[in-house]
C-alpha cells in the first residue's frame, strides 16, 4: 500500500481459484476486509477448486461472505439448470448474497437467458441476487438489470491498484464498483480485485448484518488525538477484529464512551453505518487507572 494513499472502506474483495489458499494468510487478510465475494463456479461444468476453503476460512474469521457464479448457459433451460447447480454448491455455506457474473456471450438472447438464471436462483435461495456485467458488453447484452436487487460494475481507469475517482459510465445506478484488479492488501502478496460501495446502499444491505444500535456506553461527543498507535476495533475488546491501526497524531471523532474489559473505550460512528471502538487507556471498570493514550478535545 502506497504511503499517503487512503484505501476505500468498507473494503470489499472478490476471490476465485486464481488466489490459492497456500498463498493467503487468512487471519491477516481478514483484518483488512469487510466483505468477500467468492466464485463458486465457471459455468455449471466447472467448480472452482478452492471456493470451499475460501468460504470456510473467511467465515471462521467473521468476514461476511457472498458467492458468485460466472454465467455460461447456452439456452434458457441450461441457464436455469446452471442456477440450480450454483445454489446446490453454495447453500451449505449460507452466503449472505448471491451474484451472477456476466462477462461472456454464450447464447443469442443473453437478456432472456440471464433472467431465467436470476428467477430460478431467486426462487431457490430466497435471498438477494445481484449482477456483475462486463463494462464493454453492457449495452450489447441489454440485461434486465432492474430485476436484480443490485448492480455491480467494473471500471478501472489506469488500474493503479487504488481508487482514483473513475466511475462506471454505462449505468449510473450501480451499487458496487470494482475499481482495480491490481489491489494490494496485507495477507496476500499478489494482486486482488478491490471494490467500493457507490453510496446508494450501506454495507449491511449486502451482509445482512444490522449496524450497531446507539445504546452503548455514555453519550458524549468529542475528538481524541492519538499519542500512540492504537487498533480501531469492531467491538470494545482487545480480542475483537481490528479495522485499522490508527497512528500518533491522528484524530478520531467519537459519540460515546464506556469502561469495559480493562480499558476506557470510545466509539466512532463510521460512514457505512457501523461503529469502530478505540481503547484510550486502562480502567478498573469504573475509572481510568493510568494516563490517557492521547488528548481529548
Amino acid at each position: 500500500m502506497k504511503e499517503g494513499i487512503t484505501m476505500t472502506r468498507p473494503m470489499i474483495i472478490d476471490l476465485s481459484e486464481w488466489r490459492q489458499p497456500n498463498q493467503i494468510n487468512y487471519s491477516v487478510l481478514a483484518q483488512h476486509i469487510d466483505y468477500a465475494i467468492v466464485r463458486v463456479q465457471y459455468g455449471s461444468d466447472y467448480c472452482d477448486n478452492f471456493y470451499q476453503t475460501h468460504l470456510q476460512r473467511l467465515q471462521e474469521l467473521g468476514v461476511p461472505t457472498a458467492v458468485y457464479a460466472w454465467v455460461r448457459g447456452i439456452n434458457h433451460k441450461d441457464m436455469a439448470q446452471e442456477a440450480r447447480i450454483f445454489y446446490e454448491r453454495a447453500k451449505k455455506f449460507q452466503p449472505c448474497f448471491y451474484w451472477l457474473d456476466v462477462e461472456e456471450q454464450t447464447m443469442v438472447d443473453m437478456r432472456g437467458g440471464v433472467e431465467s438464471f436470476r428467477q430460478t436462483l431467486k426462487n431457490l435461495a430466497k435471498q438477494k441476487v445481484g449482477v456483475y456485467v462486463a463494462h464493454h458488453l453492457y449495452q450489447q447484452f441489454n440485461l434486465a438489470v432492474e430485476n436484480f436487487d443490485t448492480l455491480w460494475l467494473p471500471s478501472y481507469g489506469t488500474n493503479s491498484g487504488v481508487f482514483q475517482g473513475v466511475q462506471p459510465t454505462v449505468n449510473k445506478n450501480f451499487d458496487l464498483h470494482q475499481y482495480t484488479s491490481k489491489g494490494r492488501l496485507p495477507g496476500y502478496s499478489g494482486s486482488l480485485d478491490l471494490n467500493r460501495l457507490s453510496g446508494r446502499k450501506k454495507l449491511d444491505y449486502f451482509t445482512g448484518k444490522i449496524p450497531a444500535t446507539n445504546t452503548w456506553g455514555i453519550a458524549e461527543k468529542g475528538t481524541f488525538i492519538l499519542q500512540a498507535a492504537i487498533h480501531l476495533r469492531t467491538a470494545p475488546s482487545t480480542g475483537a477484529k481490528s479495522l485499522a491501526i490508527l497512528q500518533p497524531g491522528q484524530a478520531i471523532n467519537y459519540d460515546a464512551f464506556a469502561h469495559e474489559h480493562g480499558h476506557v473505550w470510545i466509539r466512532q460512528h463510521r460512514s457505512d453505518g457501523t461503529y469502530g471502538y478505540l481503547a484510550t487507556g486502562t480502567s478498573n471498570g469504573t475509572k481510568r487507572t493510568g494516563t490517557a493514550w492521547g488528548q481529548f478535545k
